[in-house]
């Protein structure tokens, strides 16, 4: 069994153990760097294991979805490494009279939000690289670096361009928790379509995020007309300016609680 490493916020045995620490700690263990085949022999008979009969598909997952865990070339030689996560914390921000700037904006704000409350986050592979916030790309914010293995099937290309993702983890690997939309000239039926992608079997908190009264509008129309009043239920619709407040005061209150010297829990 893979024993605890140091700075794990998380008992080895305790419930809250995710995969991704599971794998991380047998990382650790072996130097930093290691092939698939060493990180399962280090992960076989640890506890999360016996809730999980297909674990070593989990591991292969795992490696290839968080950003964490960088595959170390050629293609497909199955060696991953260990990398830093130093996520930006982010600082207080308010909205331009740009609306392609506060697109990426209200992602940006999105995905700090997630990490503050401790999930994976993810937003489009395109805008993880064009988009930028407070001086650095979207992909500098992100924890999952793939969600193609979560979401398989004719709709992947669809969810894969949602604005931003939320996951959690359970026994099996992540899960989408919270999605999210953000509109701001497309009328709101193309975002309401994606976010309709996301297989029924999760459970998915499904959010409209956007600008103005006109978008809200559109959004009770849309939500009270065939296919979506039938998950009338899991939508919302949020306006910047919630967003923007809500922002603001969980970054004050992520810093000031560091400054205090309390470590929030996460999941």
């Amino acid at each position: 069994m893979a024993a605890q490493y140091s700075g794990e916020k998380f008992e080895v045995n305790g419930s809250k153990l995710t995969w991704k620490d599971v794998v991380k700690g047998a990382l650790v263990e072996l130097g930093g760097q290691a092939h698939l085949s060493e990180i399962n022999k280090k992960v076989e008979g640890h506890p999360k294991t016996a809730t999980n009969p297909t674990w070593r598909d989990t591991i292969r997952r795992v490696v290839r979805q968080y950003k964490i865990f960088k595959p170390i070339p050629p293609e497909r030689s199955g060696i991953y490494r260990l990398v830093d996560e130093l996520l930006p914390t982010g600082e207080s921000q308010t909205f331009t009279e740009e609306p392609e700037i506060n697109h990426g904006i209200a992602q940006a704000m999105l995905v700090v939000l997630g990490n503050i409350y401790g999930y994976e986050t993810f937003v489009p592979r395109h805008d993880q690289t064009v988009r930028r916030f407070q001086d650095k790309p979207l992909r500098d914010f992100i924890t999952v670096a793939d969600c193609s293995d979560i979401f398989r099937g004719p709709n992947l290309p669809k969810i894969r361009e949602i604005d931003t993702l939320w996951f959690d983890e359970d026994d099996y690997g992540l899960f989408p928790v919270y999605a999210f939309e953000v509109e701001e000239s497309t009328g709101v039926k193309p975002g309401l379509d994606r976010l309709l992608k996301i297989p029924r079997r999760f459970s998915t908190r499904l959010y409209i995020v956007a600008p103005t009264m006109e978008e809200k509008a559109l959004f009770d129309k849309y939500v009270n007309q065939t296919p979506f009043r039938a998950f009338r239920d899991r939508f919302s619709f949020r306006h910047y300016q919630e967003l923007e407040r809500l922002y603001n005061l969980a970054v004050k209150h992520h810093k000031e609680s560091q400054q205090f010297g309390i470590v929030e829990r996460g999941r």
